[in-house]
């Protein structure tokens, strides 16, 4: 059972979930500005947790959250990575953690979301991420957490179902 668990998230889970938050795509202004308030993303930040509903269902086992399985599987990577947000740009510290060193997995999940080259501007209730692709989620963030939301057009395994996502990010 755990093995057949282990086949799935190595094989299909993270290439499609990468793929699927990363569909929406948006042009905006090459030069973002980001304005600090209350509410603001900026500091240091881990991922807690990713959350899909509905789930998928794979090989029998239903699955709605991504992250605990990857952190199980490779050495607590996603876990002990952390995402800085500072003046409009994303940077991660997954290539210096040494519990990343063979994983592949949770640091492709990390790079495809927060790449060097990732910028971000933000209002009071929303945060858009500007990677590869072009993310824009609804944040709600408190003294100690931070939590985005948004809705794709297809699941992790790539299939036309209207899927909510939701990242909580723990403040360091």
């Amino acid at each position: 059972m755990l093995s057949s668990k282990r086949s799935f998230l190595f094989s299909v889970l993270p290439s499609a979930v990468i793929l699927s938050l990363l569909l929406v795509v948006s042009c905006k202004d090459d030069n973002p500005v980001t304005t600090p308030t209350s509410t603001s993303i900026q500091g240091s930040w881990r991922i807690t947790t990713v959350n899909i509903s509905p789930a998928v269902t794979y090989g029998g086992f239903p699955i709605s959250e991504l992250v605990t399985p990857l952190n199980g599987l490779e050495n607590n990577c996603i876990g002990s990575t952390t995402l800085t947000f500072s003046n409009g740009t994303v940077t991660n510290n997954s290539t210096s953690v040494s519990a990343c060193t063979n994983s592949t997995i949770s640091k492709q999940l990390i790079n495809t979301l927060f790449a060097s080259s990732t910028s971000y501007t933000e209002t009071d209730n929303q945060l858009t991420v500007r990677g590869p692709q072009t993310v824009t989620a609804t944040k709600t963030v408190n003294n100690t957490t931070a939590t985005l939301v948004t809705s794709l057009p297809v699941n992790p395994l790539g299939q036309t179902t209207t899927t909510s996502y939701t990242m909580v990010l723990t403040k360091q």
